[in-house]
């Protein structure tokens, strides 16, 4: 009786507390918050032994004792999603979730347990899961490991023996590897507690070891040093490449004390707490380290007791204490319920001894008043989800959470009232946690769809989604629940009083989704090596091209009028073949072409930039596009299907029209315009591109086309509208990083730069002073316009161009100087704003100055205020097209100058290249790439950061004004053929073997005239 009372005040007391799901108002959830559903590979794959996977604990259970399993079923074909994962990558549409949890089957991705063999139906199954999710801005979360260990591995101890350290490494290195590229938030393991203690000191969860009080520790800290070893080594060597995550989920049931004013009960309940999933959080999440205190003390106690001759609990050194200690990017947590608990002399001879239940020294139950449904499976105790957040916050230094799990069972049927009941109270209960500060980020619903829930078979449901398994086709049909979860997705709210009107599921229009959601002397440098030379580790290769240059289908599929359209309509012989772009290399029909030749290549990534106006027809962010997102979103997946990385550029010269009839960059409310665009393709894009560019070439946009009329828009206001022009682009590029770096690097985790060009302006006579000053000027003007804005101390223009530009304004009558000035404010806003240095180079020149410079140059202008004269040599011309001269020795200068004048920023080389008039045998271009490379390692000898190299272009293209006459590519293109047929150059063959070998060969000749793939690339 006075049990029965205590209870009943205790059950009185939480359910007065807060977070019991009782408020009725609509609840907003926080700005950037994330929703997501789960699953797991065993659980929803089925194709058991399909496709070369070998057998895991759970196959070898459920096919040895099938009746373990509650009704005696297994996961030979569970929910079919090895071939249905379209369908649910649909549904995951449907509910508008942010992303996505689910795991990787060990055995699937390598069958020998070991990376001797990787299996390629495995890895395509999961990039093909991977890029569908990706098609449709949904963030892939993968868990490494959620129960399914290898058999081999299980019969030589599996997570009892400490070699699996190594293993799991093996094994996790395989899948940062394969799918890094596109996966950025990794889990390691799923609920340690349920398989250590389940599964090895038990017999409620496969392999059932029941090893109890010993089996359960050994795989605990086994797991621990494999979760430390794989944050480690993802954290030193593919963070900076991958920009990731790695974290751990931990199952947390809450333990509260029968009677709260026993002081036995309240230890009691801290010790179930610790034990249950304080074993996990502590070493990783605590400021000591190492198994909680309540652990260590009970099991070397209890140990002592039984005789033996150390602590069962494997001890961790303080070197591993460290090891562990902050592994892990945020707390990934599931919950479901909740149990009471309390000591008393009772508990003595209550569990097996030794057990990790003894060892706890409490016993623990529930109440039928926390019963709702016909299921007893899960608790309502909404009030235990709270508090445990609550000590999260409070006990570990409040860190970020994800709910990585959090659902209710029934026993099926589409009209889960209960279910939604359960989601509503916790959500509401969540949404307490947060008001009183805790870090909650995102929430993740258990299931999307009914699964094999292990050893209750099919017995338990989950799912938002009813799974029929009477039906072969394993058809997937919403519950109440689904439509409920839904709109909690879609207003961000907590509404108790809605009710879905909808029975059909359908997509939400114009769905797009926030992703939490890839990574160089004098006398030197002449291309005069013939020793092989490597490159070094990390280096990546890549190609280049531009949307106007390739993409063709002008004015197809709502794509409106750019710059270059209108000039090379209105005035088609400004080009030198009077050509245009409106069929160009047809890139928009023939883009998997495009990624094919990737492949031939063996690329890292590719560079290729956005039609703004294929995106926004009007220029502004009221009208996308949907055929021109499709467009890109088929070319970016096509790329990641493939591992290569897309590199972006937002502007490649093709200004909308429309903008340059408003002045173009001569207009400072482009800063705005600019920025609405990018906004627009970040959030469109940014869960898959992490290389940005803002611009290419800004000196080639402004100096040519609006000082001059050698590029569109051929405005040729010489020495006003060219530096307009420069510092609307500096402005703009400014405010587009700090927007990204603002509100999309955290949950985009991209980077942002800017493309410049560069000639390098080499003094006639370096012992003049004036030719040096006047090379000086030159570069300064050239390339430091734009260089010394943003990776300057001092920011700002150059001083060069500030003193040369403001004496030449008052000689010529200018109240002020015609370079426009930035404030200090505005300095400071430029500054610093690239994350590398991107640099297109191709040739050098030769400058002087002296009297004939006087009137030589239009006044005003962009070179009468260098007050230079340039020119090239005939000795540096070599093949039939002029266009691009040979001098490797300039480029390795200006790596070594900005190395010194910008504190080594880290530099991608984004083009480099060489035009010919045409031809297969282009042995020239061979020789332009040699003497290049091998002047871009001296500077990596020297010290140069130089991280990245892009031969421009992967194949022919338009050339603007030149048309195409000049031709830069690795693949000439047919255009006088229709299909617009691609075919490899000499060129071609010898940069895949530069790629494939990492390695520069003087002395390399192909012998292949027909282009493959390399098997594995």
């Amino acid at each position: 009786m006075w049990k029965g009372l205590l209870l009943s005040a205790v059950l009185l007391v939480l359910a007065e507390s807060k977070s019991a799901g009782s408020r009725n108002e609509p609840r907003k959830f926080p700005d950037g918050f994330l929703f997501g559903t789960a699953t797991a590979s065993y659980q929803i794959e089925g194709a058991w032994d399909e496709d070369g996977k070998s057998e895991n604990i759970w196959d070898h259970l459920t096919h040895t004792d099938p009746c373990a399993v509650k009704d005696c079923s297994n996961g030979d074909i569970a929910d079919d999603s090895y071939h249905l994962y379209k369908r649910d990558v649909e549904m995951m549409r449907e509910l508008g979730i942010d992303y996505y949890r689910f795991s990787l089957s060990w055995t699937r991705l390598m069958p020998t347990s070991f990376p001797d063999q990787i299996n390629p139906a495995g890895v395509e199954f999961y990039n093909n899961y991977i890029n569908e999710m990706l098609k449709y801005n949904i963030t892939p979360m993968i868990t490494l490991y959620h129960w399914d260990l290898p058999q081999k591995l299980q019969e030589m101890g599996g997570w009892t023996n400490p070699n699996i350290v190594d293993w799991f490494a093996d094994y996790a290195r395989t899948a940062f590897e394969l799918f890094g590229d596109r996966v950025k938030f990794w889990i390691t393991f799923n609920e340690p507690h349920v398989f250590c203690y389940y599964g090895y000191g038990d017999v409620s969860m496969a392999p059932r070891l029941n090893i109890k009080g010993v089996a359960e520790y050994l795989c605990s800290k086994n797991m621990l040093m494999s979760h430390a070893k794989t944050w480690h080594m993802y954290d030193e060597e593919y963070r900076s490449k991958q920009s990731g995550t790695v974290s751990i989920t931990l199952s947390s049931t809450w333990y509260e004390p029968e009677d709260e004013n026993n002081p036995d009960h309240i230890q009691a309940a801290e010790d179930a707490n610790q034990f249950d999933w304080g074993q996990y959080a502590h070493p990783i999440f605590s400021e000591n380290g190492g198994y909680p205190q309540e652990m260590v003390d009970n099991i070397a106690a209890k140990s002592a007791a039984q005789g033996y001759s150390k602590s069962r609990l494997p001890e961790f050194t303080e070197e591993e204490k460290a090891y562990v200690r902050g592994t892990s990017d945020y707390f990934g947590l599931n919950h479901y319920s909740s149990l009471l608990v309390y000591r008393n002399e009772t508990v003595q001879g209550y569990h097996a001894t030794p057990s990790f239940r003894d060892d706890m020294n409490a016993i623990t139950y529930n109440t039928d008043d926390w019963k709702i449904g016909a299921s007893d499976f899960v608790k309502y105790t909404p009030w235990g989800f709270y508090k445990i957040l609550t000590k999260i916050r409070k006990d570990y230094n409040n860190p970020p959470v994800y709910i990585t799990e959090n659902g209710f069972a029934t026993l099926g049927g589409l009209a889960d009232e209960d279910r939604v009941q359960y989601y509503w109270g916790y959500l509401d209960a969540m949404l307490d946690a947060i008001d009183e500060g805790s870090d909650i980020r995102g929430y993740t619903a258990w299931s999307i769809m009914d699964n094999f829930e292990w050893m209750q078979g099919y017995t338990e449901r989950f799912g938002l989604y009813e799974v029929d398994y009477s039906d072969p086709a394993r058809p997937r049909t919403p519950r109440k629940s689904a439509f409920v979860y839904k709109e909690i997705v879609r207003s961000r709210t907590l509404d108790l009083d809605y009710e879905p009107t909808a029975t059909v599921m359908t997509i939400d229009e114009g769905h797009s989704l926030s992703s939490v959601l890839l990574v160089m002397a004098e006398g030197k440098s002449a291309g005069s090596r013939h020793e092989p030379r490597k490159f070094p580790d990390g280096f990546v290769f890549g190609t280049a091209t531009a949307s106007y240059q390739i993409e063709g289908a002008w004015v197809e599929d709502g794509k409106s009028e750019n710059i270059w359209d209108h000039l090379t309509h209105t005035d088609p012989c400004a080009i030198k073949d009077c050509s245009n772009g409106d069929i160009a290399d047809d890139s928009y029909h023939l883009y998997k072409r495009d990624v094919e030749m990737m492949r031939e290549l063996g690329i890292d990534f590719y560079r290729f930039s956005l039609s703004w106006t294929r995106i926004m027809p009007t220029s502004f962010p009221d009208q996308i596009n949907p055929a021109g997102v499709e467009f890109y979103n088929n070319y970016i997946n096509e790329m990641l299907k493939y591992n290569i990385t897309p590199m972006v550029t937002l502007y490649h010269w093709d200004l909308p029209q429309k903008l340059q009839e408003m002045g173009g960059w001569t207009n400072p409310n482009i800063v705005d315009w600019f920025a609405d665009y990018a906004r627009t393709a970040f959030e469109l894009f940014g869960d898959r591109v992490k290389f940005w560019i803002t611009f290419n070439e800004p000196h080639a946009t402004c100096r040519p086309g609006y000082g001059d009329v050698t590029m569109a828009p051929r405005l040729n206001i010489k020495g006003i509208a060219e530096y307009l022009c420069s510092r609307n682009i500096l402005m703009s590029h400014a405010k587009t990083w700090h927007m990204y770096d603002e509100e999309y690097r955290s949950k985009q985790s991209g980077t942002v730069s800017i493309t410049l060009s560069s000639t390098w302006y080499e003094p006639e006579d370096e012992n003049n002073m004036e030719h040096v000053q006047a090379a000086e000027d030159a570069n300064q003007f050239d390339w430091g316009q734009y260089a010394h804005p943003i990776f300057s101390e001092n920011g700002g223009y150059p001083h060069e161009m500030v003193e040369n530009i403001a004496a030449k304004s008052a000689l010529q009558g200018y109240p002020k100087s015609r370079l426009p000035a930035f404030t200090e404010e505005e300095k400071a806003y430029v500054r610093g704003t690239s994350d590398y240095f991107c640099l297109n180079h191709y040739y050098s020149t030769l400058t002087y100055r002296n009297e004939t410079v006087r009137g030589y140059h239009a006044t005003p202008s962009f070179w009468d205020d260098i007050n230079a004269i340039t020119y090239t040599l005939e000795d540096w011309t070599f093949g039939a097209s002029g266009k691009v001269k040979y001098t490797p020795w300039g480029f390795y200068k200006i790596l070594t100058k900005i190395r010194k004048d910008y504190n080594n920023p880290p530099v991608y080389i984004t083009e480099n290249g060489f035009a010919t008039l045409g031809g297969l045998e282009d042995d020239d271009r061979v020789q332009y790439y040699r003497g290049y490379l091998d002047a871009m390692l001296d500077a990596i000898d020297d010290g140069s950061d130089v991280r990245g190299y892009t031969a421009w272009s992967i194949m022919d293209n338009f050339e603007w004004m030149q048309g195409y006459i000049e031709r830069y590519g690795l693949y000439e293109v047919d255009y006088t053929n229709p299909a617009r047929t691609r075919t490899p150059r000499k060129s071609a063959f010898v940069y895949k073997e530069i790629v494939r070998s990492r390695t520069l060969n003087p002395d390399y000749e192909p012998t292949a005239t027909v282009m493959t793939i390399d098997e594995g690339h």
